[in-house]
C-alpha cells in the first residue's frame, strides 16, 4: 500500500466529511434565498449524498480492494459515508440554528403546520374521520419541537433514507472476481 494514501477508513470519513459540508453549504444558501432550509426544499438536493457514497466505496473498491468488494463491505463502507455526513451536517446546522438563524425551530413549526394544513383534504379522503386524533397528535407533536429533536429526525432520515440507498447501489458495486470481469469484457 503506498505511504500517503489514508486508510480505507480515513478515505470513506473524508468522503462523508466532504458530502457534510456540500450539504450544509445547500442549506445556508437556502436560508439566504429565505427558503427554509430544512424538509422539502433539502429534499431536492438528496441525490448529492448518493453521488458520493457510490465514489467513495467505488474509489475504495479500485483503488484499497484491488477490484474486489463483497456485497455487505459496499453496504459498511456506504453506511460509513452516510453516517460522517449526517453527524457533521447536524451539527454544523445545530452550530447555525444556535448562533446564526435562532428562529429555525419556529419556522420548523410554522413550516410543517403550514404543510400539515395544505394536506388536509387529501388525509381526510385517506383516513376519513380517524383523520381529526391523528392531526391533533401531529399539531401536538410538532409545537413540542426543539432544535435537537428536529436534528435527531432529520439524522436519522439521512441514516434510514442513506441504508435504503446502500442496499441497492451495493449490488451494483460488488464484484468478487475482477480478473473474470475484466476477461469476459475482451
Amino acid at each position: 500500500m503506498n505511504e500517503n494514501k489514508p486508510s480505507p477508513f480515513t478515505h470513506l470519513f473524508n468522503y462523508g466529511a466532504i458530502c457534510g459540508l456540500v450539504m450544509f453549504v445547500i442549506t445556508f444558501l437556502l436560508w439566504i434565498l429565505n427558503i427554509f432550509p430544512l424538509g422539502t426544499a433539502s429534499f431536492y438536493f438528496s441525490w448529492i449524498p448518493l453521488v458520493f457514497m457510490f465514489v467513495a466505496t467505488k474509489a475504495l473498491r479500485d483503488n484499497y480492494f484491488k477490484g474486489t468488494i463483497h456485497y455487505w463491505g459496499a453496504f459498511k463502507a456506504q453506511m460509513l459515508v452516510i453516517s460522517s455526513y449526517g453527524v457533521l451536517q447536524v451539527l454544523l446546522v445545530y452550530i447555525f440554528g444556535k448562533l446564526i438563524y435562532t428562529d429555525l425551530v419556529s419556522d420548523y413549526i410554522q413550516t410543517y403546520l403550514h404543510e400539515l394544513e395544505m394536506t388536509k383534504k387529501e388525509m381526510y379522503q385517506v383516513l376519513g374521520s380517524g383523520y381529526e386524533s391523528y392531526e391533533d397528535r401531529m399539531i401536538e407533536e410538532i409545537s413540542k419541537s426543539t432544535l435537537s429533536s428536529i436534528l435527531f429526525k432529520e439524522y436519522f432520515n439521512k441514516l434510514a433514507g442513506g441504508a435504503f440507498f446502500a442496499l441497492l447501489l451495493s449490488f451494483k458495486l460488488k464484484r468478487i472476481n475482477p480478473v473474470s470481469h475484466v476477461e469476459s469484457k475482451s
